[in-house]
């Protein structure tokens, strides 16, 4: 899952190989250019990949800010 979560990041922040390659499951993904408008997408990503909805109440920058908060939210709608 975290690989996979590494290219839905890379691809909503149109990040590049090198950069990409950098990210660990600590990473501040807002150091690389997360904000709201990119969570709305990251969402709607992350919905289409693992089948889930993703409740309003989650949708907060600080629930996506790392590969690491992006697997407990995924998780916690599996």
């Amino acid at each position: 899952m975290v690989q996979k979560l590494i290219e839905i990041v890379a691809t909503v922040l149109e990040l590049s190989e090198d950069v990409k390659d950098t990210i660990k499951e600590d990473t501040d993904l807002m150091e690389l250019g997360l904000d709201s408008m990119t969570c709305v997408e990251m969402v709607v990503n992350l919905e289409d990949e693992f089948g889930i909805t993703v409740d309003e109440e989650d949708l907060l920058v600080e629930n996506m800010a790392s590969i690491s908060a992006l697997v407990q939210l995924v998780e916690k709608y599996q």
